[in-house]
């Protein structure tokens, strides 16, 4: 490239990575409790998952989709030091759009354990440095039991690389969010797809509809049921998962979504317990580890 060149992918290239950090730390922000669970959460609604997840994207994820052919070819002659974001959002607007196509891609080709070698050819451009895992996950070279450190572990020659899916699933323990199912990297991969506002505009009618049904005086009040449908509502039309998040958001946040309510929405959400703890895994893992509402104690009087 010539100078010029370079100067505006540069550009472009911290136009996209503010964009898609933002987003998707936004809504991973919108998707966490603020109340204390009463047991460990999924990764996604951690605190200390999304920051971690920042500098995974940083350093594992974004350079993998600036290497691709067609994100490059965005760059154009666009002013991306002026007008980059407006017009980065129009492409981001369009479904099929090479950014989300190069960041599914990399999500997947990180995913799973891989076999590494010493010279990984002409493809490297569209991998992360070799060790980028030990640094950020903090793993040791591992050594053959006979010494020959060099051809096992994460740089060696024929080598296995651990997946994502191992390494953050690792990393749960020491976090303390719940180990990943395998296909979560489905949630990971649509994060940059799904705007904020959205799960904000969610949320707040959620919250509308708990009020009006639980602390409205009697004339006022919503009818019985009104927030279970608004769950259901948002649970179906947001992304795979994020909806099954927000239910469960709402089980710690919210008062009278306690654990009868819980468990009769997942009853009413599902035909089987086994359907329900597989399309609600993380929701039903929850319900069991929620206290029962303590009974009311009856008033004698002497």
């Amino acid at each position: 490239m010539a100078a010029n060149e370079n100067e505006r992918f540069d550009q472009f290239a911290a136009v996209l990575s503010i964009e898609l950090l933002e987003r998707t730390k936004k809504s991973m922000e919108l998707l966490a409790p603020e109340l204390q669970p009463c047991s460990i959460l999924s990764f996604i609604q951690t605190p200390s998952f999304v920051e971690f997840y920042q500098e995974l994207v940083r350093v594992g994820i974004l350079p993998v989709v600036l290497s691709r052919r067609p994100v490059r070819a965005i760059v154009g002659d666009v002013d991306w030091a002026r007008e980059g974001r407006e017009y980065l959002l129009t492409v981001l607007d369009d479904r099929s759009n090479a950014v989300f196509t190069a960041w599914e891609y990399a999500w997947d080709s990180l995913w799973d354990e891989r076999k590494v070698g010493q010279d990984s050819g002409g493809g490297s451009q569209t991998k992360p440095k070799k060790g980028f895992f030990s640094a950020l996950f903090g793993r040791k070279r591992e050594q053959k039991a006979d010494g020959g450190g060099e051809g096992g572990g994460e740089g060696g020659e024929g080598g296995v690389m651990a997946g994502l899916h191992t390494m953050l699933t690792e990393l749960g323990e020491k976090r303390g969010f719940l180990p990943l199912f395998h296909d979560d990297v489905r949630i990971l991969k649509a994060l940059p797809r799904l705007k904020p506002g959205r799960v904000a505009q969610a949320w707040k009618e959620i919250s509308q509809y708990h009020h009006q049904e639980f602390y409205l005086p009697e004339p006022e009040q919503a009818k019985p049921g009104v927030t279970s449908e608004c769950l259901q509502k948002w649970h179906y039309n947001l992304p795979d998962k994020i909806g099954e998040f927000l239910v469960l958001k709402a089980a710690v946040d919210l008062e009278h979504v306690n654990k009868p309510f819980i468990g009769k929405y997942i009853r009413q959400s599902a035909r089987t317990q086994e359907e329900a703890e597989k399309g609600m895994p993380y929701l039903s893992i929850y319900w069991k580890s929620m206290r029962n509402p303590a009974p009311v104690a009856e008033r004698h009087t002497l």
